[in-house]
């Protein structure tokens, strides 16, 4: 296929997917020849069968540039062919507001196949992702996609003082922005209004669930927990209702990526959290509210009634006790001198009886012993996952590191005989599963393939389950379930009396 044809052809694919008008054609293809360096064009408008994604047609443009010994980087010219057939940032939002006037879901169905369909959300190599629903209630993926950050990576971004523009990677500023090594021209996003601020909504490269996005504050601002951000989160799923919302807990090693901006995320699936249900009643000082400790593996309180504004008061309430606490028996301290510890995360959705808050208890305290963090995964477990437990792990969804594909895939080998287990033998970065190696072959001997599969797949799903034990602040024990209740009568919140 030679340049003119890839032209003719994307230009085809952008009319039929991405709102591309006739008019706007020629003035497409023009962009498309500044793209690729091209002046003169002899080629008839497109009208063979269009693929649903623009990889193919952007394979055939890098295939058309190497064998003219064009030098060019795929993922920036990727991006450059897509923005050239794209609306503009205006068109986008006035068609958004169109599907909207129409419902909420036909807005964002739009959009998110409109994310999709220019190659902002990747959704090839997303597909490529390994995903499964574990027999424990969690989902785990191992991401094939996106590269692990570890928490001194998170310090250091929450450390640096940005001076550069954008300001950081998820500044609306973005939107079209390109720099070496980094681009979102293809980027498009559609504005909100939270708690009578400026926010916008993207949705995620890289996305963990159904219609994974973002909704980030216009304002350069840190991460923050306080008393709007439950009304921020139910603002959106006003606007939204058929999504959840979420904020990260605004600290390292218990919050998310990027800290020095505020944003939540959000979208269409339910995680295993939301699906399960509560196990203990708590008396709710307001009327038309109900309260309860989700029976979850982490420390997590549910809020559930019609008055949003009760259930935003009740939850900063509770927010403002957890901050103060203190239970030196269980290491939370809610602080080491000007260092906070004590933090939340807050989830969001619509439900037919009104509205529902899940409020994750944090912390996020090192000590001698646990370095990493004592609510963090703890270092036995780092072999699968050492990143922070964010939002969406915290809830359910474990999203592992790609390593895991190569290296339970050696641990395989040793199972099935395939290959003789000698521990000096191993690389560098296998030696971390070395005990696990060791239990497992002590445990099974040699076994099937078919039956190393279940039981790495069953350690996963063990390991996964373990680490948010560790990240409960109030343990699934005597001491811990004892205290969790004491804090939360001591907060407003007692336990109802079984009859």
């Amino acid at each position: 296929m030679n340049m003119d044809t890839c032209i003719a052809r994307l230009v085809a694919y952008a009319q039929k997917y991405l709102a591309l008008s006739p008019r706007d054609a020629v003035y497409a293809r023009n962009r498309l020849l500044d793209v690729v360096g091209e002046a003169n064009y002899a080629a008839p408008p497109y009208e063979g069968e269009l693929p649903a994604l623009p990889d193919p047609i952007l394979e055939a443009f890098y295939a058309c540039l190497e064998g003219a010994g064009k030098p060019f980087d795929r993922a920036t010219l990727g991006d450059k062919l897509m923005d050239a057939v794209m609306v503009r940032p205006s068109e986008y939002e006035e068609i958004f507001s169109r599907y909207y006037a129409e419902s909420p879901a036909a807005a964002t169905n739009w959009a998110h196949d409109y994310a999709v369909h220019s190659n902002y959300v990747k959704k090839s190599a997303i597909d490529r992702n390994i995903r499964w629903h574990a027999a424990n209630g969690l989902e785990i993926t191992i991401n094939l996609s996106k590269p692990e950050k570890n928490n001194k990576d998170l310090q250091k971004q929450l450390d640096a003082k940005s001076t550069n523009y954008p300001l950081c990677t998820i500044c609306r500023e973005n939107e079209g922005y390109e720099r070496p090594g980094f681009s979102r021209r293809n980027l498009r996003t559609n504005s909100l209004r939270l708690a009578g601020e400026d926010w916008f909504w993207q949705y995620s490269p890289y996305a963990y669930f159904a219609e994974h996005g973002i909704a980030i504050c216009c304002a350069h601002t840190p991460m923050k927990l306080d008393e709007k951000t439950a009304v921020r989160l139910f603002d959106f799923v006003e606007q939204f209702p058929h999504y959840f919302i979420g904020n990260n807990a605004p600290l390292p090693r218990v919050g998310g990526s990027i800290l020095m901006h505020d944003h939540f995320q959000g979208g269409l699936e339910r995680l295993p959290m939301q699906k399960a249900g509560v196990r203990v009643r708590l008396r709710s000082p307001r009327a038309g509210v109900s309260v309860g400790i989700v029976d979850w593996h982490n420390s997590a309180v549910r809020f559930e009634g019609k008055n949003r504004a009760a259930i935003e008061e009740l939850a900063y309430s509770l927010v403002t006790a957890w901050r103060a606490y203190k239970n030196e028996d269980l290491d939370i301290l809610p602080c080491t001198g000007d260092v906070p510890h004590n933090t939340a995360s807050l989830i969001a959705r619509k439900a037919e009886g009104g509205y529902i808050l899940d409020m994750i208890l944090r912390n996020n305290r090192t000590s001698e012993r646990y370095p990493d963090g004592i609510f963090h995964a703890h270092r036995e477990y780092h072999h699968i996952k050492s990143e922070s437990i964010g939002l969406i792990e915290a809830m359910g969804l474990f999203v592992l590191p790609a390593r895991l594909k190569r290296q339970l895939g050696e641990v395989r080998a040793y199972l099935t005989g395939e290959r003789a287990y000698r521990e000096e033998d191993l690389a560098e970065d296998m030696r971390i599963f070395a005990p696990m190696i060791a239990r497992l072959l002590a445990a099974h001997g040699k076994v099937s393939a078919a039956q190393a599969d279940a039981i790495l797949k069953a350690e996963v799903e063990d390991t996964c389950r373990a680490i948010l034990g560790n990240t409960a602040v109030f343990k699934r024990d005597g001491a811990g379930e004892r205290a969790f209740t004491e804090f939360l009568a001591s907060a407003g919140f007692p336990a109802e009396k079984e009859d």
